[in-house]
């Protein structure tokens, strides 16, 4: 007899194999062998303590044991340390309740190596009054390889659009910059209004595509609060209802009482906005958009076949439209960046993987319906505020941008001594030029050591600090904690071009704190000084 069918009762195989009607008496031990042996896929047949009592080739060949391997232990000696009890855990259930299990474990296998398996036990019973459990094993690894293969592709590709996406719009950007600025400094063009005009804008665009690329990749700075959407949503209504146009119906209802989340109100503002351009760009010819809010608590169950999801407390912000909708390929891929059927021009493909970055960096999640010509919904769960965040804040009204003046620059607030900590000189220039205009005496400091002596000289003079995220030497960290142990009453004005971890705790343990995102106009400079100073 092989040494794979060695304290083999082919009398219980048999007798197993043999339910309604169908025998299989004709087959002796060598025949048995030999299907065994021709089956590519490991099996196991165990005995209800879990003993060994027939295997095939496959079997020796994943796992690198032989006949007196298995007549030695039980099936659980397979798997890797952690696995065991819950593959004898499957192991019962399939016997108690005769129902076939499957479970993805690890077992080491040939090679010493920690291989992910999918095991299916099913029950055999003998014709002795035996209970038989079949344990068929499948190797994943293979599997495992060309789906890491597979990700690493569709990543690549996905960055290469990235690459390829942000290259095109910021060599359009930069295209009038430099031509204009170039044609007025070698005098082929006179400085004028227009021409300015179009730099400022070009400029703007290429902040616009750094801010869309921070939420993206969830490198945004956040202000957290304690919101209630319904007010934002309430704001921001009128505001919508104007862009989306008069054959588009719109509709927003909130069912109270709705708890706070923990949010920023103007990146919350921006996926609102985002959603709803969207939803009036899928339906050219009009339609309904219904913008709703509800409080709901998701249980495991329904978080089990949407992927990200979480149970607990949520707010659920859901746009619908009645729109074109959508295919399922296009489903799979309407947050990566740079992806995008609509007409050229009328969209970057950076609008929803802006929503999907904000939405995140909110530890929130988005679920998304549609079917082709029967509209879209985008529902938001946005978590619920512990009880230990801070107080709700009332949220701004959102209003329109202030209309550009030609006026001179003049102070919004009181004259304010100001210590400008900035290591790029550029940057640092700007401020020294612009500040003494608005009417503010300055200081200056190039990095965090240079800062502390400037401090230490004029601290009873300075009022504000315009302290720059990064910066050499001594950390704005470090600068922060110790200006403020030196002068309590001093005031912060942070600004940076991107996230950092110290900024955005600082903003959890100091909801006061004010900062300011580069690029920034004039404008948002002179808001932002009063804010800190007030």
């Amino acid at each position: 007899m092989p040494p794979s069918l060695a304290k083999t009762n082919l009398s219980t195989v048999v007798a197993a194999s043999a339910r309604d009607g169908f025998s299989i008496d004709i087959l002796d031990a060598e025949i048995l062998s030999r299907v065994l042996g021709n089956i590519n896929l490991p099996i196991l047949v165990t005995q209800s303590d879990g003993r060994i009592v027939l295997w095939n080739r496959a079997m020796e060949v994943l796992t690198g044991k032989t006949g007196a391997d298995f007549s030695q232990f039980k099936a659980d000696h397979l798997s890797v340390a952690g696995q065991a009890d819950a593959d004898q855990k499957m192991a019962r259930k399939a016997l108690e309740t005769g129902q076939p299990q499957t479970r993805h474990s690890e077992w080491r296998t040939h090679d010493q190596t920690e291989t992910p398996v999918e095991l299916q036990y099913s029950v055999l019973n003998g014709g002795r009054g035996e209970t038989l459990l079949l344990l068929q094993a499948r190797n994943l690894s293979e599997r495992h390889k060309l789906e890491l293969e597979l990700r690493q592709s569709q990543k690549m590709e996905s960055i290469g659009r990235l690459a390829g996406g942000i290259a095109h719009d910021f060599n359009n950007a930069l295209t009038t910059i430099l031509g204009l600025t170039e044609s007025m400094i070698s005098g082929r063009t006179a400085p004028n209004a227009e021409s300015l005009n179009e730099i400022r804008h070009a400029a703007q665009h290429a902040a616009d595509l750094t801010s869309q690329m921070l939420a993206f990749s969830r490198r945004q700075i956040l202000q957290m609060r304690n919101i209630h959407l319904e007010s934002v949503v309430e704001n921001l209504g009128r505001m919508v209802a104007r862009l989306i146009g008069g054959d588009i119906n719109l509709a927003v209802s909130a069912r109270p009482p709705l708890p706070a989340i923990r949010g920023d109100q103007s990146q919350i503002e921006q996926v609102l906005l985002n959603l709803c351009l969207n939803a009036r760009d899928a339906m050219p010819k009009g339609g309904s958009l219904r913008v709703e809010l509800r409080n709901v608590t998701l249980d495991p169950a329904w978080c089990s076949k949407r992927t990200g999801s979480r149970p607990g407390n949520f707010v659920a912000l859901s746009v619908s439209d009645s729109g074109m909708g959508m295919d399922a390929e296009t489903l799979t891929r309407i947050f990566e960046p740079f992806y995008t059927k609509k007409a050229v021009g009328k969209g970057t493909g950076l609008g929803l993987s802006m929503v999907y970055g904000i939405v995140e960096q909110h530890e929130g999640f988005i679920d998304v319906e549609s079917a082709v010509g029967k509209g879209s919904t985008f529902t938001i769960y946005f978590p619920v505020a512990s009880a230990e965040s801070t107080p709700r804040a009332e949220v701004v009204r959102t209003v329109a941008p202030p209309v550009q003046s030609r006026a001179p620059l003049m102070p919004s607030i009181a004259a304010a001594t100001i210590l400008v900590v900035e290591d790029e000189k550029s940057v640092r220039k700007l401020f020294l030029e612009l500040l003494p205009k608005l009417g503010h005496r300055i200081y200056s400091a190039a990095d965090g050591d240079e800062a502390i002596k400037v401090f230490e000289r004029w601290a009873g003079q300075i009022d504000l600090v315009l302290l720059d995220a990064i910066i050499p030497k001594t950390g704005s960290g470090e600068v922060y904690e110790y200006i403020r142990r030196k002068k309590p009453g001093v005031r912060f004005l942070f600004t940076s071009g991107y996230n950092e971890v110290f900024i955005n705790q600082k903003f959890e343990l100091d909801p006061n704190m004010v900062f300011l995102r580069k690029p920034f106009t004039t404008q948002q400079l002179t808001d932002k000084i009063s804010a800190a100073l007030a």
